[in-house]
């Protein structure tokens, strides 16, 4: 989309205080890098927590007056109060307004109600919506956006840079004797680590073994929990993503059980790393990867969780050379919003 537009991207929190947020599970892959064409902008604002949600208000109302100099705004949320001034002044100055929207209707929270109400509102109000696929595209429909303003597309992690780096990683990797187990994201409850462990256990050969990477409130349970596997079972902090090829090179099946997960970015860097992916069919990426090699769908109980990583252990043979993630590129997903810009005009 740079190729066509200038795009200035507008923070609700700086990279210091992203860095400083632990809960956030933010790495330096986060932190802000200006090109010719991307520029970047901090908008001073106050962040209240509440759980995994961040909540943005805007101190300096003066702000909204930089509004005037652009075209387009491209909203990467709704929650916040900050988003709606942003709403007004676009309002005023007759900008084009484009909303991106993720959640699913099994992520989507308060689907009645006050909230809902506001929520309906806001994307009504938007000259087009982006979403990243067509469980989010669902969701809209659902409360009433209309379809002719939605545009669909498949969010999108650097696949080509991530699949090169795991080939090159993999390459110098020694092979191991067993099949490796990986799950990446955060020690919280909703990402069911405990459901992982307890799976692999009960399937798990003499040589196999799981590796856990992340931080969270579940650290010190799981750490308990899983010592009494001895050491099939390790442990490692959190690791930002240019380091993730090089975990993966020495693994086969990442696992991703959460009970809700409006994406799931993770599958695609697995997958563009040549590697089997277990994803709970509760994940919002399940639609875009469902039928692609290596890609084995659970229930969303985890009644068969055991049975598909043995599935994915069966199967594998080496890691997949080409994988069919490689075509979802963030060049092919921002073509989504520059779609979404000329419905705008």
């Amino acid at each position: 989309m740079q190729k066509r537009h200038q795009l200035t991207v507008a923070l609700l929190e700086s990279a210091q205080s992203l860095a400083a947020d632990r809960a956030a599970n933010r790495g330096t892959d986060w932190q802000p890098r200006e090109t010719d064409t991307v520029k970047y902008s901090e908008i001073p604002t106050s962040k209240l927590k509440y759980g995994e949600a961040r909540y943005y208000f805007l101190r300096d109302p003066r702000w909204l007056l930089r509004v005037r100099n652009y075209d387009v705004i491209i909203f990467g949320g709704w929650e916040s109060p900050a988003y709606w001034l942003l709403l007004l002044a676009a309002r005023v100055f007759g900008l084009g307004r484009v909303g991106f929207y993720e959640s699913t209707l099994s992520t989507m929270k308060n689907t009645r109600g006050p909230v809902a109400w506001v929520r309906r509102l806001f994307f009504a109000t938007m000259h087009a919506v982006v979403v990243p696929g067509p469980d989010a595209r669902g969701a809209l429909l659902h409360i009433g956006i209309s379809d002719d303003r939605i545009v669909e597309g498949v969010n999108a992690v650097d696949v080509k840079a991530f699949h090169l780096a795991s080939l090159r990683v993999t390459s110098q990797t020694p092979l191991t004797v067993g099949h490796s187990f990986l799950y990446v994201g955060q020690l919280i409850q909703r990402k069911r680590v405990k459901n992982v462990i307890d799976a692999f256990e009960s399937i798990a050969l003499p040589e196999d073994r799981l590796s856990i990477v992340g931080s969270g409130e579940q650290a010190d349970y799981l750490h308990q929990k899983a010592a009494k596997c001895g050491s099939s079972i390790t442990f490692r902090n959190h690791v930002d993503n240019y380091l993730l090829p090089e975990v993966m090179a020495g693994h086969e099946t990442l696992v991703l059980a959460s009970s809700e997960e409006v994406w799931g970015l993770v599958v695609n860097e697995a997958l563009a790393a040549g590697m089997h992916v277990v994803v709970s069919a509760n994940c919002g990426v399940v639609p875009s990867v469902l039928g692609m090699q290596g890609v084995f769908i659970t229930k969303p109980d985890l009644s068969d969780l055991e049975s598909q990583m043995h599935n994915s252990r069966n199967a594998w043979m080496a890691r997949i050379q080409e994988p069919q993630i490689l075509v979802h590129t963030p060049e092919r997903f921002s073509e989504s919003f520059d779609r979404a810009i000329d419905m705008v005009r």
